[in-house]
């Protein structure tokens, strides 16, 4: 039984992850790197942000970021200790898991934010007070959001309430690009050094898209019947994607074999972002030194879109108000080696997507990040503490996050990076970032998880990681 029950969970997570064909892990910068003065990937947040020297990417080696985030993905709500034999821990569809200790851990919506960002090849340098860069990244994000119905469907299967039984799948969302990026970008003083002003223009090279949205789904279980309710809309484009159609225009397969090309699309984005510092533009008088290490920034990164070609095959596909009804039960033996493929085809009904007439061209978006910061820097520079305020504007979810963090630099080749962050106020944990030199450098926000009596990080609901190799060109600025 616990066999066909993990088979359930495939079969669910089909409908939950469709956008996790990307295998991908939304591309910034680790926020601890915000506050580390010798940090030339902090351009990122802000293109506003100077680095202290220019620098040359080692082709390969400039920068890798992976990172996730979630707020019910974690092991803690589907590992419970002491429930199996012997004490050891189980799944939470062990027979010694309630169905209350399971939904007790799970919200309304559940959400799931993974990114990988790595740069390809960058570099930057300085024409007197104007500072250029450039760099070829290869990005990829997903992002899904799942209600609560489908995990309780999960636990209790085809269960039958007194009054009739009704799951609502309505507002299960899956976002997900791959994409190369071209970007180049430019920052520049005024206002006596006070304001420097910041852009960045990204040409886009789309790769891959996949983008599912139910908006409204019931299943219905009664007595004597039972009955679903559906609406929901498919996008989707992948090199060598290859798409049949039964005769009534719905969706019957989705496969490879297709024609294949690295590049199914194009766009254009772009970052902006300005910092201040007030003791360089106002007369403070007697705390003219005090004011001097305050800095705040503000931008907005990753404005932008991709615009998928019609010449590559392209599925857009959607259910509107489609019924299916049945009597009795829904005819699936739970017990089956069938089991799987009949949960399959009997969601595929569900769905009953059909190939839309528009044929035209489709765009998806980036997901736009708002970064808000203040820093103030003090012992003849050497140590910087601050707070930074990340909002990710993804299709999916809004993601919001707060870091706290110090930058200490005992010798101007060495510096330190200490951060507390959190997301939503749930995941929250200590990072840590190490500089050697002005380039080589390793961060991250959540590398110190909490962990269970085996050192399992299963309360873990953030973590991410930031690495990369440049050589320093030209004097510090």
């Amino acid at each position: 039984m616990h066999t066909i029950r993990l088979k359930f969970i495939k079969v669910l997570l089909f409908l939950a992850g469709i956008g996790f064909f990307l295998h991908s892990v939304s591309g910034q910068s680790v926020n601890t790197e915000y506050f580390m003065s010798s940090s030339f990937t902090k351009t990122s947040f802000n293109p506003a942000l100077r680095p202290e020297k220019g620098y040359i990417g080692i082709p390969g080696l400039t920068n890798l970021t992976l990172a996730y985030k979630t707020n019910t993905f974690n092991l803690d709500h589907f590992l419970f200790p002491g429930v199996g034999e012997k004490g050891k821990s189980g799944l939470f569809l062990h027979e010694n898991v309630s169905y209350d200790d399971f939904m007790k851990g799970i919200s309304d919506n559940n959400y799931l934010d993974m990114g990988v960002d790595y740069t390809l090849l960058g570099f930057g340098f300085y024409v007197k007070d104007l500072f250029l860069s450039f760099d070829v990244s290869a990005r990829a994000n997903t992002t899904t959001s799942v209600p609560k119905a489908f995990f309780d469907f999960v636990k209790r299967g085809f269960a039958l309430e007194e009054n009739g039984t009704d799951y609502d799948f309505s507002n299960l969302r899956v976002n997900a690009n791959a994409f190369t990026q071209i970007g180049i970008g430019g920052s520049y003083p005024v206002l006596n050094h006070s304001l420097v002003l910041g852009a960045k223009a990204k040409i886009l090279l789309g790769i891959a898209n996949a983008s599912l949205d139910i908006d409204n789904m019931h299943l219905i279980l009664e007595q004597d019947n039972w009955r679903i309710n559906s609406e929901a809309s498919l996008r989707m484009i992948y090199p060598g994607m290859q798409l049949t159609y039964d005769q009534d225009g719905k969706l019957k397969e989705l496969g490879s074999g297709g024609k294949s090309s690295f590049i199914n699309g194009s766009g254009f984005g772009f970052d902006l972002g300005a910092t201040f510092k007030p003791g360089n533009y106002f007369d403070f008088k007697d705390n003219l030194a005090f004011w001097d290490g305050f800095t705040v920034s503000a931008a907005l990164t990753d404005a932008g879109f991709i615009t998928w070609n019609d010449k590559t095959e392209y599925l857009s596909a959607h259910a509107a108000d489609q019924v299916i009804t049945g009597t009795g039960t829904p005819p699936i033996d739970l017990n089956s080696d069938d089991a799987l493929s009949d949960l399959e085809d009997y969601f595929k009904d569900a769905l009953s997507l059909k190939k839309d007439a528009d044929t035209g061209l489709k765009s998806s978006s980036l997901g736009a990040k708002l970064n808000c910061g203040i820093a103030y820097t003090f012992l003849k520079d050497k140590l910087n503490v601050g707070f930074l305020t990340t909002n990710h504007f993804s299709p999916v979810q809004t993601i919001s996050e707060f870091t706290l963090a110090g930058a200490y630099r005992p010798f101007s080749e060495v510096e330190l990076g200490l951060s507390y962050s959190f997301v939503h106020g749930e995941s929250k944990t200590f990072g840590l970032a190490l500089h050697l030199g002005h380039g080589l450098y390793i961060a991250g926000d959540y590398l110190v998880p909490r962990v269970n009596s085996d050192f399992i990080p299963t309360s873990t609901k953030a973590l991410n990681i930031q690495l990369g190799f440049a050589i320093p060109i030209g004097a510090k600025r």
